[in-house]
């Protein structure tokens, strides 16, 4: 044992170094990616007062107004035509490959005159005559980075850091593996674009070029990456091996791209349109291989909802954008942030965080997308296609959003959602009829049985640990609730037909029906202890007062009439115990109804045969209740057999079998008519005899023998009796 401690405390200790190791690898890669991308944005050139538009750039020189900028020129040589092409930040907007050498062929050439102290810059003031003035060529600072370039670098450094984090939790995992480098891919991306989206006044080609085809390679990394992690997780699609080789088909695709073989520069643009097509075909393969594994179908829905919320605003925009035909102003910088969402996504659907909230979250997220994409549609059509102004157009589309979406949505929110639950009437009934049943055992029943109405799990069974309070398993597959009203604990598997998850809403749901159950069944108790007072009040003036007056009467009655006297008194006695609900033992029980049977049917001259309660039998408690049912049943069938059977004998037997007395009383009369054992006739003794049983889920048997009847009734001793199984002293 101890030496299979020391093993386990190295693994684990192997286990933290190797983590703590793989953490400060990410740490480092995020520092120096960082001072890498700083370092490239400082390599820029501008100049001083320069303002940088969409497709204008703008000076303020002192004495004049701001004005466009359209040439430069070092002293002495021929100005530089400044065009709205050399302000392109995307390489990738350029249409052909022609047009992108003589862009970076421009570069240079303002990077050559830029090389000065100062340049002499053409001016064009609104409605003046265009001027020259001699401006100072600085080096771009930190403060003079666009806004683009820290969205940038944020986005990179988030989905690098959350991928290795992940990574760090789960190194065994192969999908997480994935999810780090794919992280990385989008690191890359970040640092290769952020020399261009720090926006100087221009880039050297060389430059250009080898960031261009650095963020190519992130491109098809991250490309790649994505589809990947489908294919592997909730469940495998291939294998590790041919996951590899997918992985190596990149290659080629660069190759191409570098040749320039793809026949126009944003070709890798299609590549992602088709990543996101694959990633949601994908999604829709693994959600139908999930359909029998919930927890791992909630980490799909995150991730599904990701690609499509991500991938949607990506390929929208693309195509807003390209249809406008100016993809060039696009800002790229949306385009990283709509990527961190399936980024952010996919990593919580791999970590499987909070899972038990998809279910409405994805609701919340499809009702989200379809509002926004409504609005972008039907503001875009009253422009384009009705010919509205955008104002009024943006007015329309918020009226219809407002007032036939939202009641719209707001329906179907009750529908799938609200629905689901029991309404507060419907739970109070189900918690007040449980909290009032008498028996423990139907009380468990009902308990189980609204569990199984609230959740639908595929099983509900006893705990296998003990439960002090509500709580779910990191799985969000079993939900354990503690035991209440003398009901076990119990533990509740694989809610709606093993296809959801629970949720703490559950929990709340549960301890708020625990917390009605408890101050029901405190009302009842309150009522019951009120009641059982006035009871006792009851049954106390009925022994002092009618008792006493009959225990006199006895004195000066006559021998014919003390027998009913006796009668009187053990009746008194008898509804006095049920009103205090006072236990009795059942040998005592059934000693006193033996005596009373003897008495009376010596008065009627018939013999009774009935064996004394053996010492050595079990010892059972009668609730009041119980003792009152079992004597008026015997007096009954003594008083059937003194009026109607014209025996002269009479045997009783009494026996425990199990948890239920088993009585027979039999005689030697003329026996029971035929009508009365068919059920169609019979005498009020009989049926209220047969009620009594009845009432305490009994039965009774009348039966003719070959000389003379039987009246047989099975007695239970539970659950509304104690069973006490032992010697009675």
């Amino acid at each position: 044992m101890q030496s299979l401690s020391i093993s386990n405390l190295k693994a684990l200790l192997a286990s933290q170094k190797q983590r703590a190791w793989k953490l400060w690898l990410i740490l480092t890669i995020a520092v120096l990616s960082t001072a890498i991308s700083f370092g490239l944005a400082l390599q820029g050139k501008t100049l001083e007062g320069l303002i940088r538009g969409t497709d204008t750039l703008n000076l303020a020189v002192t004495g004049h107004p701001a004005s466009s900028l359209i040439s430069l020129k070092r002293s002495g040589e021929m100005p530089f035509v400044v065009l709205p092409s050399d302000l392109i930040t995307q390489i990738d907007a350029i249409e052909t490959y022609a047009e992108v050498d003589a862009y970076l062929e421009r570069q240079d050439e303002i990077m050559t005159i830029l090389k000065g102290p100062t340049v002499i810059v053409g001016l064009q003031p609104v409605g003046r005559p265009a001027f020259e003035a001699e401006v100072k060529v600085i080096a771009l600072r930190i403060s003079d980075f666009d806004g683009s370039f820290w969205v940038c670098l944020f986005v990179g450094l988030t989905a690098f850091l959350v991928g290795g984090c992940v990574w760090c939790l789960k190194p065994d995992e192969k999908v997480t593996q994935v999810l780090a480098l794919n992280g990385f891919g989008m690191l890359i991306a970040a640092v290769s674009s952020s020399a261009a989206f720090a926006q100087p006044f221009a880039l050297p080609s060389g430059m250009i070029s080898a960031l261009t085809a650095l963020n190519h390679f992130a491109t098809v990394l991250f490309g790649l990456t994505t589809v990947g992690i489908f294919l592997l997780f909730p469940k495998p699609l291939i294998s590790n091996r041919q996951y590899w080789l997918f992985l190596a088909a990149g290659v080629p695709l660069l190759v191409l791209d570098q040749l320039r073989l793809l026949s126009i520069p944003s070709g890798l643009i299609i590549f992602c349109f088709l990543v996101v097509i694959a990633a949601i075909g994908l999604v829709a393969i693994q959600f139908h291989n999930t359909r029998r594994a919930p927890h791992l179908r909630a980490s799909l829905v995150w991730m599904g909802l990701a690609v499509i919320a991500s991938g949607g605003i990506w390929c929208v925009t693309i195509a807003a954008y390209a249809l406008q035909g100016q993809f060039d102003t696009m800002p790229e910088s949306f385009i990283f942030l709509s990527f961190l969402i399936l980024y952010v996504g996919i990593a919580v659907g791999v970590a499987r965080f909070r899972l038990f909230d998809v279910g409405d979250w994805a609701l919340r997220l499809f009702f989200f997308t379809a509002a926004a994409l409504l609005f972008i549609c039907l503001d875009a059509a009253l422009i384009y296609m009705a010919g509205m102004a955008q104002n009024s157009a943006m007015a329309v589309a918020l009226l219809v959003i407002a007032f036939g979406y939202l009641p719209f949505r707001d329906m179907l929110w009750r529908r799938f959602v609200r629905s689901k639950t029991l309404s507060e009437n419907e739970l109070m009934g189900h918690v007040l009829e449980m909290a009032f049943e008498p028996e423990t055992s139907q009380r468990q029943v009902q308990w189980q049985a609204l569990l199984q109405k609230l959740f639908v799990p595929l099983t509900i069974s006893p705990s296998p640990v003990p439960v002090s309070e509500t709580y779910i398993d990191k799985d969000n597959l079993h939900l354990f609730v503690p035991g209440h009203l003398d009901t076990p604990a119990l533990q509740v598997s694989y809610p709606q037909s093993g296809r959801g998850l629970f949720a703490p809403r559950h929990i709340d749901l549960v301890d708020h029906i625990l917390r009605l159950s408890r101050k029901a069944a405190l009302g009842l108790n309150a009522y019951e202890r009120g009641a059982a007072e006035q009871r006792q009040r009851l049954a106390q003036d009925l022994h002092d007062d009618v008792g006493a007056k009959l225990v006199s009467g006895l004195i000066v009655a006559d021998e014919a009439s003390r027998p009913f006297i006796y009668g009187a008194l053990n009746d008194i006695r008898e509804i006095a115990a049920a009103l205090v609900n006072e236990r009795a033992p059942l040998d005592r029980t059934l000693a006193e109804i033996r005596h009373e049977a003897v008495r009376r049917l010596d008065a009627a001259k018939i013999a009774l045969e009935w064996p004394l309660w053996p010492e050595d039998e079990a010892f059972v408690e009668l609730t009041a209740l119980q003792k009152k049912a079992l004597a008026s049943t015997v007096r009954e069938a003594i008083t059937n057999i003194i009026k109607h059977s014209g025996a002269t004998c009479v045997t009783a037997l009494f026996r425990i079998e199990g948890e239920v007395l088993r009585a027979r009383l039999v005689d030697d009369g003329g026996g029971f008519p035929d009508a009365v054992l068919d059920g169609q006739s019979g005498g009020q003794g009989l049926k209220s005899m047969m009620d009594r049983i009845g009432q305490m889920n009994g039965k009774v048997r009348l039966e003719n023998l070959a000389a003379g009847a039987s009246v047989a009734f099975d007695f239970p001793l539970t659950p509304a009796s104690a069973f006490k199984l032992g010697v009675h002293a």
